[in-house]
C-alpha cells in the first residue's frame, strides 16, 4: 500500500490489528474527556468478565452505578497510577473489581485463559482529548476502557517524519492534559514514520526525551 496522507496510513495501522490481530476498533465519540476514559469499553470489560459483582455494587448505587464507578476507578488512578490500577484492580465498597487479565503460565487453568481471552484491546483514531480545545490524537490503544498509549503518525511523502511528530508531542500537547499526565492514564507515547518508531513514557515539553523502539528490517535500524 503507498501511504500517501496520514489518514491511510492510520488505516493501514488499524487493518493490521483488526480483527485478526485481536483488536476492536473504538469509537472516538464514546471517550470521556473529564475522566480521560472509555467507559463503554469499561462497562463492557465489567459484565462480560464481573457480571456478579457489578450487579452487587448496583444494588449499593442503583442508577448512579456507572458514573460511581467510573468516579472512583478515576480517583484510585489518580492516586495508584492506571499501571497499579490494571495489575490490581480496584475496591468500592467494599466490591473489588480485576481491570486486565494477564496470561495464564499454562493452559492448564481454563477460567484463566477464559477470563485472558475477554480482555478487549481497542485502537481508536481521531481521539478529542481536551475539555478546553478540539485537538486531536492520531491513534489511541486502551485495554479495558483505559487508554495506555498515544500515537502521532508522519508520512515521510507528505515531507514529515517522526522529528515532526516528537516536536508535535513537544510543543503542541499539553502535559497537564489528563491523557498526559504521567503515570495516571496513557503509559507510552510513540511517534510513528514510515520506516521509524519512537517512544517515550513522559511528556516534558522540551525535556521529553525519546527512545528507538524499531523493530529493524534487513540489517537497518532496529534496538
Amino acid at each position: 500500500m503507498l501511504l500517501t496522507s496520514e489518514k491511510t496510513f492510520e488505516t493501514a495501522i488499524i487493518d493490521a490489528l483488526v480483527p485478526d490481530g485481536g483488536w476492536m476498533q473504538g469509537n472516538a465519540k464514546t471517550f470521556d474527556r473529564d475522566l480521560a476514559l472509555f467507559p463503554s469499553q469499561i462497562f463492557q470489560f465489567l459484565r462480560d468478565t464481573q457480571d456478579k459483582r457489578l450487579n452487587k455494587i448496583t444494588d449499593i448505587h442503583g442508577v448512579e452505578t456507572e458514573n460511581k464507578l467510573l468516579q472512583r476507578l478515576a480517583k484510585e488512578m489518580d492516586l495508584r497510577g492506571s499501571l497499579d490500577v490494571l495489575r490490581n484492580g480496584f475496591t468500592d465498597h467494599g466490591v473489588r473489581f480485576d481491570m486486565a487479565y494477564f496470561k495464564p503460565e499454562t493452559s492448564l487453568n481454563e477460567q484463566s485463559a477464559a477470563l485472558y481471552g475477554k480482555n478487549i484491546l481497542a485502537v481508536t483514531r481521531q481521539v478529542f482529548y481536551s475539555k478546553d480545545n478540539n485537538k486531536s490524537l492520531d491513534l489511541v490503544l486502551s485495554l479495558n476502557g483505559v487508554p495506555v498509549a498515544t500515537l502521532e503518525l508522519k508520512n515521510q511523502f507528505s515531507g514529515q517524519n517522526v522529528q515532526n511528530a516528537e516536536r508535535q508531542y513537544m510543543h503542541d500537547r499539553d502535559p497537564r492534559e489528563l491523557i498526559f499526565q504521567f503515570k495516571k492514564r496513557t503509559l507510552v507515547h510513540f511517534t510513528v514514520d514510515d520506516n521509524e518508531v519512537y517512544m517515550t513514557t513522559h511528556l516534558n515539553r522540551e525535556n521529553t526525551r525519546y527512545l528507538p523502539f524499531n523493530k529493524g528490517f534487513n540489517n537497518g535500524k532496529g534496538n
